[in-house]
């Protein structure tokens, strides 16, 4: 029986998430399935707040309009059936993640190595029963 590659790929918008992205491309590029977890900033969630306050929503529907329209976006990038994006605040534990990711049967985690190097992570990326793929910092621009 062969099994269908599905890589979990978090990534940070405003951090080095393009390299874990790059490869959740690949996957797909390749015949497989990527599920990419979109981490975001307390800072990210600071703007929400402040948007819903000048649009006069809850944070709660500003949260989810916010998070629909960033999980649609990388589903777009994606461009794919075999993709989906799952959006969630990055104050969550490394363990939370990890058991999430992990209940969707991945073949591979892939996560950029600042995430890696988290404390609240460390200890998830070594005891991991699944293959981590941890990438490279983005490259300065020249």
């Amino acid at each position: 029986m062969n099994t269908q590659e599905h890589v979990v790929a978090f990534v940070e918008p405003t951090l080095d998430g393009e390299s874990a992205l790059e490869v959740a491309q690949e996957t797909i590029n390749g015949g497989g399935r990527a599920t990419v977890v979109v981490l975001v900033s307390r800072q990210t969630m600071t703007d929400v707040r402040a948007f819903a306050e000048s649009e006069n929503l809850t944070v709660p529907d500003a949260t989810a309009i916010y998070f629909e329209r960033l999980a649609d976006t990388y589903s777009a990038r994606l461009g794919n059936d075999d993709a989906s994006a799952v959006v969630t605040e990055s104050a969550y534990a490394g363990r939370h993640l990890f058991d999430v990711a992990t209940r969707v049967d991945p073949t591979t985690i892939v996560m950029p190595q600042r995430l890696a190097n988290r404390r609240g992570w460390r200890s998830f990326v070594g005891r991991s029963r699944v293959p981590v793929l941890i990438t490279p910092p983005a490259a300065a621009a020249a």
